[in-house]
C-alpha cells in the first residue's frame, strides 16, 4: 500500500522518536524499504527488508523501519538517524530500492550516484529530481553520527526503469573510492560497479546472505562481507556479486564484539540500575555507566609522597547510586548541545571536549538537561551535572583500593589511558618527564574516547587523556561523611575548581585515583575536560 506524504511523515516522525528515546544497545540500524514506484513495484523488497531488520535485531540492533519514503524525506529520515547514533557505537543504514547514476546541478557534469525517492517521478524524463545523492549522506554521516562503525548498504542491483530509454546512461552505480569515504565508514554494493542484474520481481540474494551471515560480523566484519559476497555469487553463478569498499582498509576487518557481553538498562528514561557497570544510552546517544550506592575511603595513603598532601583518606557514603558517563564528554556531544570549542588540539568528534572553562560544562549540560526535558525524556528530579569529587573517585575505583582502577603497577598503565609516554616525547622534546617505556602512537593529542581498556564498571579513560572537572571548588583536604561537596559557601575553598584522573601530558602518579589538583576555572585548558553524570536530585 503506498503512502501519502502527510501520513509518511507522521510514521516517520514517531518511529524515529520512539526509537530514540530507549535504547537497549549501542547499535543503531536503519532500514529504508522503497518498493513503490507507480508502476514500477519491487515485489519483494518488503520481505527482504524485514529479514535483514530481524537479523540485525538478534545481533543487538536497535532497528528503525520505514517503508516508501519519498525524496523529500529521505534526507531528513537519515539525518535523525544519524543524530540518534550512540558515541563509539556501530550504525548501519540498509537502503533497498532504486538507484542509478546521474549529472546534477551540483555534480559539476560528473556521474554521481543517487537514491530514488518512492514514487513515480513528477517528471518520468528528469528522475534525478526525485534522488538523493550517495554523497550527501555519507557527509551526514561524517558530520552527524557518534558511531565508531558506520556501514551503509546499497541493494540496489536491479535495473533502473526510469533509465532505460536514455542515451549514454550508465549502468548501475559508479565505483567509490576509500578517499570519498569517513575513516570509520564501510560501503556495500549490491553489485559490481556498472552492472545490474535481475528483474524487479526477483528477491534480493543480497538481503537473504546478510540476514544469514550477519552473525560472522562478530569474528570480522570485513570477513562477513567476503562470507556475503560469495555467497551471492553462488546462488546466481556468478552473475552478481557485492562490492565494498571502507574508508580506511582495517575498517573492513573490525569486529563487532558480542552484545550478549554488556548489560544494558532498556528504558525510554532513566531509573536505577540492576547491577554496577549496566549501561543506559539517552536519546542523545550517550552512554551511561550505573554506580551503585555505597561507602568506600577516598583519597591515599600519603606516606613519603608529598603530591598527595591534600588527600588524605577518609570514608565517605554514597547513599544513592548513579550513572556516570562511560566515557569523557565528547566533540560531537557538544555539538548536539549547542557548543563548538574555540581552538582544538585534536579535531576529531570522538575526541574528548576540551579547551573550556568550568563555567562553560555548566552551559553545556544546562542545554543538555533543557533538551532532554523538553524532548520527555528527563523525568523530574533527575538532572545531569558535573559529578562531585567523591562520585568521581568513586566510580574510578569502581571498588578497587589500589593506586589505579585496575591494581598498583604503573607499569600496566598505558593499557588504560593515554598519558606522557614516548610517542609524546617524541612530538615535543620538552616534555622530559615523560615515561619512555611505553608507547601509545598518540602522542601529542588526544585519544578518541573508549580506545583504551575499561575499569571494574565499564568507564573508560578515567586515568589520563582529559583532566576531568569536578562540581566542588578546591579545598586543601578531603571532606568526608555522606555526599560530601565543597561549593561556593565554604570560606576556606579556594575559587578554583577541581580536576581528577590525570591527561594526556601527565606522569603516571597524577594519573592515580586519588590524585588531586586545582583547576583554575576562568582558563581553557587542552588537557582539562570533563564528564557528565546522571542523578536523582
Amino acid at each position: 500500500m503506498t503512502a501519502n506524504k502527510s501520513t509518511y511523515g507522521l510514521v516517520l516522525i514517531l518511529a524515529l522518536s520512539n526509537a530514540a528515546t530507549g535504547y537497549a544497545q549501542d547499535r543503531t540500524a536503519l532500514v529504508v524499504a522503497n518498493f513503490d514506484y507507480g508502476e514500477h513495484q519491487l515485489s519483494h523488497v518488503k520481505a527482504d527488508a524485514a529479514a535483514v531488520g530481524e537479523a540485525l535485531r538478534r545481533e543487538g540492533f536497535r532497528v528503525t523501519v520505514v517503508e516508501n519514503v519519498p525524496v523529500k524525506q529521505l534526507k531528513n529520515t537519515v539525518e535523525q538517524f544519524t543524530r540518534s547514533t550512540v558515541t563509539q557505537g556501530v550504525a548501519v543504514l540498509y537502503f533497498a530500492g532504486l538507484a542509478g547514476q546521474y549529472r546534477t546541478y551540483n555534480s559539476k557534469g560528473a556521474w554521481w550516484n543517487h537514491f530514488q525517492g518512492a514514487g513515480k517521478p513528477g517528471d518520468p524524463r528528469r528522475p534525478e529530481k526525485e534522488s538523493l545523492a550517495l554523497a550527501d549522506l555519507v557527509k551526514l554521516f561524517a558530520d552527524e553520527s557518534a558511531a565508531s562503525t558506520n556501514c551503509i548498504v546499497l541493494d540496489t542491483a536491479w535495473p533502473n526503469p526510469f533509465l532505460a530509454e536514455r542515451e549514454n546512461q550508465p549502468t548501475g552505480l559508479a565505483a567509490v573510492e576509500a578517499s570519498e569515504l569517513p575513516d570509520d565508514m564501510v560501503l556495500l554494493l549490491a553489485a559490481q560497479p556498472g552492472s545490474t542484474v535481475g528483474e524487479l520481481n526477483e528477491r534480493s540474494r543480497l538481503a537473504a546472505a546478510i540476514a544469514k551471515h550477519l552473525p560472522r560480523s562478530r569474528e570480522s566484519v570485513g570477513k562477513m562481507l567476503e562470507t556475503v559476497s560469495k555467497d551471492v555469487e553462488q546462488q546466481n553463478g556468478g552473475k552478481q556479486k557485492p562490492w565494498f569498499v571502507a574508508g580506511r582498509q582495517p575498517m573492513a576487518f573490525v569486529s563487532w564484539p558480542p552484545h550478549e557481553s554488556r548489560s544494558f538498562l532498556d528504558s525510554a528514561e532513566p531509573h536505577d540500575g540492576s547491577r554496577p557497570g549496566q549501561e543506559w544510552i539517552n536519546g542523545n546517544g550517550m552512554v551511561f555507566c550505573w554506580c551503585p550506592p555505597g561507602k568506600f575511603t577516598m583519597g591515599t595513603d600519603n606516606a613519603n609522597r608529598p603530591e598527595f598532601d591534600d588527600a588524605k583518606q577518609v570514608e565517605v557514603t554514597l547513599p544513592k547510586g548513579f550513572w556516570m558517563g562511560k566515557y569523557e564528554a565528547t566533540l560531537q556531544e557538544g555539538k548536539r548541545a549547542g557548543w563548538t570549542p574555540y581552538r582544538r588540539l585534536t579535531d576529531h568528534k570522538n575526541a574528548p571536549m576540551h579547551n573550556l572553562q568550568q563555567g562553560q560544562t555548566d552551559k553545556v549540560i544546562s542545554r543538555l538537561n533543557d533538551a532532554e526535558r523538553k524532548a520527555g525524556r528527563l523525568p523530574a528530579g533527575w538532572e545531569y551535572a558535573l559529578p562531585t569529587e567523591a562520585e568521581w573517585e568513586y566510580a574510578c575505583r569502581a571498588g578497587a583500593t589500589t593506586k589505579y582502577s585496575y591494581g598498583n603497577d604503573a607499569g600496566q598503565l598505558y593499557r588504560f589511558g593515554n598519558y606522557a609516554d614516548k610517542s609524546l616525547l617524541a612530538d615535543d622534546g620538552a616534555m622530559q618527564f615523560a615515561d619512555a617505556r611505553f608507547d601509545d602512537a598518540v602522542g601529542k593529542a588526544l585519544a578518541l574516547v573508549g580506545s583504551y581498556e575499561p575499569n571494574a564498571w565499564g568507564l573508560h579513560d578515567m586515568h589520563g587523556n582529559v583532566a576531568e572537572w569536578c562540581a566542588d571548588r578546591y579545598l586543601s583536604e578531603l571532606l568526608g561523611g555522606v555526599n560530601p561537596l565543597v561549593d561556593g559557601k565554604n570560606k576556606q575553598a579556594t575559587g578554583d575548581g577541581v580536576i581528577r584522573g590525570g591527561s594526556w601530558c601527565s606522569t603516571p602518579v597524577y594519573c592515580e585515583a586519588g590524585f588531586r589538583n586545582a583547576g583554575v576555572g576562568n582558563k581553557e585548558r587542552d588537557f582539562i575536560g570533563f564528564r557528565i553524570v546522571l542523578r536523582k536530585k
